[in-house]
């Protein structure tokens, strides 16, 4: 049974938003359009993994979660999925790379290989695995659960793998033969019952911290004013649309009364965490002082000050 299910990660929100904004010839675009395609990479790996996860059919019972951040002794860490069987906690990490990946041996390294045959080592990912399995440990002991934990790294179905060691330490395969493989795992040394698992993975849910890297200007060294202003069509994915007559317009035709709230999560998740009527106005580009008053009035948002001091702030349910 899925007791989380995956839904399109904070950071990719932010970047789209991010490199969207920022000005073609901005001194960092270039990052930003790395980061983002990696981001949309390992997104779409995951979900590849989720689609034949659907063909997973055990006949003992089970538990998934997918993409869960937890947080243990100061540190948070993300797991894309964790499957909970009566016999282990297996930390499944998905990747998703665009160029062949060379698994080597003494030491285990994760070699990209370029089209033109360079070499340049990646980040060994069953170190990366092996970390999020000592921090789940820790977690679960907290909780006086003694648990056994397993690894899987998965590729996606496109990505180019070769092994120099047949043997490199955790199991590795591509996202189309992970079903079987979980599967085909034994469960006679059964340790948790069906009740047991349930009632874990219901804490595990309730236990997420969704992941917060904003605001990206910060976290990038960019300039606020920088970032581009302006509301964003929905239709034509263009900034501009102007209010008039109790809507926003935009020049392709399309017209709406909340287009406003998707420009408001990209302020958060960009700028900063609190906005004024004055930042609203010129993130907007609205002029009317009264009508943004209003427009930030039904948005959901709290309020706190009075007057000058007056301010507002994203309540425990994000707009994002």
């Amino acid at each position: 049974m899925i007791y989380k299910n995956r839904t399109m990660p904070n950071i990719l929100k932010a970047l789209q938003a991010l490199n969207k904004r920022l000005p073609r010839n901005h001194t960092k675009k270039n990052i930003i359009e790395k980061e983002l395609y990696s981001s949309r990479a390992g997104y779409a790996g995951e979900l590849e993994l989720d689609t034949y996860m659907t063909d997973y059919n055990p006949t003992h019972p089970y538990a998934l979660l997918n993409d869960l951040y937890l947080h243990i002794n100061g540190v948070y860490f993300q797991i894309d999925s964790l499957l909970i069987t009566p016999t282990a906690f297996i930390v499944i990490e998905v990747k998703n790379y665009a160029e062949k990946t060379v698994v080597t041996k003494n030491p285990i390294q994760f070699i990209k290989v370029y089209k033109n045959g360079d070499r340049k080592a990646r980040p060994n990912v069953i170190n990366e695995v092996n970390r999020k399995i000592q921090h789940l440990e820790k977690w679960l002991n907290k909780r006086n659960i003694q648990p056994h934990i397993e690894g899987l790294i998965t590729f996606a179905q496109t990505n180019e793998l070769s092994f120099e060691s047949p043997n490199p330490g955790m199991k590795i395969l591509s996202t189309d033969e992970a079903p079987a493989y979980l599967e085909s795992l034994s469960t006679q040394s059964s340790t948790l019952n069906e009740e047991s698992i349930h009632n874990i993975a219901i804490d595990l849910a309730k236990h997420h911290e969704e992941y917060n890297p904003f605001p990206l200007v910060a976290r990038y060294g960019i300039k606020p004013s920088d970032i581009m202003p302006g509301v964003l069509c929905p239709s034509c994915l263009q900034l501009g649309m102007k209010w008039n007559r109790e809507k926003w317009n935009c020049q392709c035709g399309h017209k709406g009364k909340v287009e406003h709230l998707h420009t408001i999560g990209e302020w958060f998740m960009l700028i900063q965490p609190t906005i004024t009527n004055r930042e609203f106005r010129y993130f907007t580009r609205l002029a009317n002082q009264n009508v943004a008053r209003t427009l930030l009035k039904k948005s959901g948002l709290q309020k706190l000050g009075e007057k000058r001091t007056s301010h507002y702030i994203q309540r425990k349910q994000s707009l994002i």
